[in-house]
């Protein structure tokens, strides 16, 4: 086995666990159902350890998106990195996402809708995966300013089942059909990692860009 990274995310519309060697996605367990992560997560990451061995490093989807899943997802993250030794990365959720699409393409991505407000992440994605031209933000209403309307673009998310969405994102969207996978954050991770480029454990946050849906 070569450099193993293990990754995760519980911030979007499912749970997942992956793991990759050396750039390659060997593992990936998915559930609907994230907002009980907690009740699983642990024993999906065992389950990995037992099958492929102790990884070499960790790879969290930090958000944004479910407040409960990123929080779980980040603390686990924390937790084990401090066990096991092994460096820790904080990703986008957003951009290991859009990173499913297949190159080359356009893709917004759209999590945890809450009326007219959700979270959007716009980027390029080519062989080396997923590159920001928007930062992920919180919308309420209205798409950032500069966001190009005329360009053929795949909507992943919330967005891409709301014709009204898919008409203002732009004439040419599409919805994609790509999930968010813990393989996928952990390849989007991966550079960095097995460079030595990690996040501080004890500082590793979540990145909620919005408080709580009870205050907003």
């Amino acid at each position: 086995m070569g450099y193993k990274v293990l990754g995760w995310d519980a911030s979007g519309p499912s749970l997942s666990v992956g793991l990759i060697d050396d750039g390659r996605v060997v593992a990936d367990i998915t559930w609907a159902r994230p907002r009980l992560a907690g009740s699983h997560l642990v024993s999906w990451i065992d389950q990995l350890v037992r099958e492929f061995g102790r990884p070499d490093g960790l790879a969290v989807g930090v958000g944004p998106g479910s407040f409960t899943g990123v929080r779980v997802a980040v603390t686990a993250a924390k937790a084990y990195a401090a066990i096991w030794g092994v460096p820790v990365k904080g990703v986008s959720s957003l951009a290991a996402w859009a990173r499913g699409v297949a190159p080359p393409a356009y893709v917004v991505v759209t999590s945890e809708r809450r009326g007219s407000a959700f979270y959007l992440g716009y980027y390029w994605v080519g062989p080396g995966g997923a590159e920001p031209l928007i930062p992920d933000t919180a919308i309420n209403g209205a798409l950032p300013e500069g966001f190009p309307l005329t360009r053929e673009v795949v909507v992943l998310g919330p967005a891409a089942e709301d014709a009204q969405w898919l008409s203002r994102i732009g004439r040419q969207a599409r919805p994609g059909q790509a999930i968010l996978s813990g393989g996928q954050v952990a390849l989007t991770a991966w550079p960095a990692v097995q460079w030595g480029e990690s996040d501080d454990p004890l500082t590793l946050a979540p990145a909620y860009l919005r408080p709580p849906a009870a205050s907003v």
